[in-house]
């Protein structure tokens, strides 16, 4: 009976020990199947993304669009900085004995200095040569009590360099990203605006909406865990969406010229909205 039983345990472990080791070749192709599958699926989805980040590239390529000032674009530009400016300018001052050559050679130096011609502060560039060329001119022929001969040389020293110092706090390169974003909603307003004092209309609102948009996309690139600004990022679009369908109500002309010159779709106005979790790069 023992016996029996010892022998009928010996043939289940050999059984086991079989079933184990005896794998069929099937399973193991639908494994490497399975795999290529997926592989295939995820360079699928990698290129479906990346037509859809050119579409969305060349949708965004727009006048109106291009037109606006990108503050990461103008600050990693190739500039001269400050303390190289002034070492360039003392140098020229330096190697020139003559001051009116002098100021000359600093005036060439400070074109070097990255100056993209717009200014902050809804400050206009003949505002600018009147406070720096015109303005300096004239004071110098005004009765002031000095000497004769000491202020037309004190003048011409230091008048480049005032002229210079009114230029840097004025340029739109030294100043801030809201300051950007408000010269860019001036462009809006100058792009879009029925007349100099149209602020209203719905193209005008949904042009501005987008700067601010376009402004928080650029945030929240680098400030992923910003949730604060991601919502209110969500909240424009959706106050752009709904000036834009009033638009649509109002002239189907005057929506579809809107939506070509902001770089949008009608998908992107008339379909549902989520709560981005997070903006991705370009």
């Amino acid at each position: 009976m023992l016996r029996s039983i010892q022998t009928r345990m010996h043939l289940l472990q050999g059984a086991a020990v079989r079933t184990v080791h005896t794998t069929p070749a099937s399973s193991g192709r639908r494994r490497n199947n399975r795999k290529a599958e997926l592989e295939a699926q995820r360079v699928a989805e990698a290129e479906a993304k990346e037509r859809a980040k050119e579409q969305l590239k060349k949708l965004k390529a727009t006048e109106f669009l291009n037109s606006l000032v990108q503050p990461k674009r103008l600050f990693d530009s190739t500039q001269i900085s400050q303390q190289d400016a002034a070492i360039s300018s003392s140098l020229a001052f330096q190697s020139s004995a003559d001051a009116n050559s002098g100021a000359k050679n600093f005036d060439a130096g400070l074109k070097r200095q990255a100056d993209s011609g717009n200014y902050a502060y809804q400050i206009k560039a003949d505002e600018v040569e009147l406070i720096t060329n015109v303005a300096p001119k004239v004071g110098s022929g005004v009765d002031s009590g000095l000497s004769n001969s000491i202020l037309p040389e004190t003048v011409n020293k230091n008048g480049p360099i005032q002229a210079d110092i009114v230029r840097r706090v004025a340029a739109l390169d030294n100043a801030n990203a809201k300051a950007i974003t408000m010269f860019n909603i001036g462009r809006a307003l100058e792009k879009f605006g029925r007349s100099d004092a149209d602020s209203g209309s719905a193209e005008v609102q949904a042009a501005v909406w987008t700067v601010r948009i376009n402004s928080l996309e650029e945030h929240l690139r680098q400030n992923h865990k910003d949730h604060q600004n991601r919502r209110s990022y969500t909240k424009l679009l959706h106050k752009r969406a709904k000036m834009l369908k009033y638009l649509r109500r109002e002239s189907l002309e005057r929506y579809y010229l809107c939506l070509k010159q902001l770089g949008l779709t009608k998908e992107m106005v008339e379909g549902e909205i989520l709560i981005p979790r997070r903006v991705e790069y370009e």
